[in-house]
């Protein structure tokens, strides 16, 4: 639908400042910093009551009402149009009716032979049953051009209708993205791939250690002493696959929530590659909502970026490990994986790769999630791509 499409494509474009404030650890001594934060924040968690079941689900449904609104507006909008399309139908119709009995009268009309037609009358009956014939077939015509004319009005006043109805429905989209930029508060808690605070505490204290490995000083900016290897182009995760879900808020089965990436359907077991030449720069192994995933981090001509690979079967690479955009780095899982097929990964329902971009360096989950873009290059929702090269504007 349209109208909701570009609802989608706002909101996509909106998602960094929507999921937190954007904030970045340059140095070790930065980085130490948001360290403690999360450590503070872990055990404030546990003091403090956290947002119980009910206001979470009642967020919920308040984001899904809203595009249960835009859904309604778009099959009314839908309607319209097809209602408009009969009309049109039934006007084509009437037209050629009328071109038909317009072309019989002017040939009763023209040459006499109207008066030919009456007067051949072989007696006073038929001549009157003549001239009712041919005033019934006026009477028909001007009863068939006056139809035409309503419905010509009717159309011409849907088409006002619609357009009065679209700009309204345009209007609405301000106040949904309000409401849900209200509910931001529980948006992490609602998001595709889940992160609870321990494993937040474990990429930061991970991350230290790299790049304290890397030789970084303690004051020393990443951008100075940490390198990626670099990229003048982007390259496709699998060789092929169809685009199930995109890049931004989406409503599944009820349930609103953030989508971190884009979701590629292929088998399971497909091979997936690094869409880039990089470094591993963090591994998870079996988490209940993402299962096993792969981040590397990039140059992509001369800008740093993390990618996410997650519901992944089998990892192929080790962290810190220096990997080309020719290398298979895992294979997709999703499908044994999912908890409904008896696996360990509660956000997954089938077989598909999850792909994530973040304008960022691997320094914090929050400043990951901060810095999500829409993977590029990639086709809209349903359309497929043939070749790691292939690109879509």
């Amino acid at each position: 639908m349209k109208k909701l499409g570009i609802l989608f494509t706002i909101l996509m474009l909106m998602a960094p400042s929507m999921v937190s404030a954007k904030t970045e650890a340059t140095t070790l001594a930065e980085l130490r910093q948001e360290l403690k934060n999360l450590q503070n924040q872990k055990s404030s968690n546990e003091k403090q009551k956290q947002l119980t079941k009910a206001e979470k689900n009642a967020k919920n449904v308040a984001i899904a009402n809203a595009y249960k609104e835009i859904e309604t507006s778009e099959s009314k909008i839908e309607e319209a149009k097809n209602s408009i399309k009969a009309s049109e139908q039934k006007i084509s119709e009437y037209e050629a009716k009328t071109k038909e009995m317009l072309e019989f009268y002017q040939m009763m009309m023209g040459d006499n032979s109207y008066l030919e037609f009456i007067t051949d009358s072989s007696s006073m009956t038929e001549m009157i049953m003549r001239i009712d014939a041919v005033e019934e077939i006026v009477n028909y015509n001007q009863d068939t051009l006056k139809k035409l004319e309503v419905l010509i009005d009717e159309n011409e006043q849907k088409q006002v209708e619609l357009k009065k109805y679209e700009q309204e429905l345009n209007n609405n989209i301000t106040s949904y993205q309000k409401k849900i930029q209200e509910l931001d508060s529980s948006l992490m808690e609602m998001e595709d791939i889940a992160m609870d605070i321990n494993e937040e505490i474990k990429i930061v204290q991970t991350n230290i250690k790299t790049y304290e490995n890397m030789g970084c000083g303690e004051n020393e900016k990443f951008d100075v002493c940490a390198k990626y290897s670099y990229n003048s182009t982007w390259l496709k995760p699998v060789t092929k696959g169809r685009i199930n879900s995109l890049f931004g808020y989406r409503n599944v089965s009820g349930q609103s929530s953030n989508h971190s990436g884009i979701d590629i359907g292929v088998s399971e077991g497909t091979p997936v590659y690094s869409a880039t030449n990089g470094t591993v720069v963090y591994i998870i192994r079996k988490s209940s909502c993402g299962g096993n995933q792969i981040y590397i981090q990039s140059d992509v001509n001369g800008t740093t970026y993390t990618m996410q690979y997650a519901h992944l079967l089998k990892i192929e690479v080790s962290l810190g490990q220096t990997v080309k955009n020719t290398d298979v780095i895992a294979y997709s899982g999703g499908g044994s994986t999912a908890t409904r097929n008896g696996g360990y990964d509660r956000c997954t329902t089938g077989a598909h790769l999850h792909y994530g971009v973040s304008k960022s360096k691997w320094t914090t989950w929050k400043n990951y999630t901060a810095n999500l873009i829409n993977p590029p290059g990639f086709p809209g929702k349903g359309g497929w791509f043939y070749e790691r090269t292939q690109w879509f504007r």
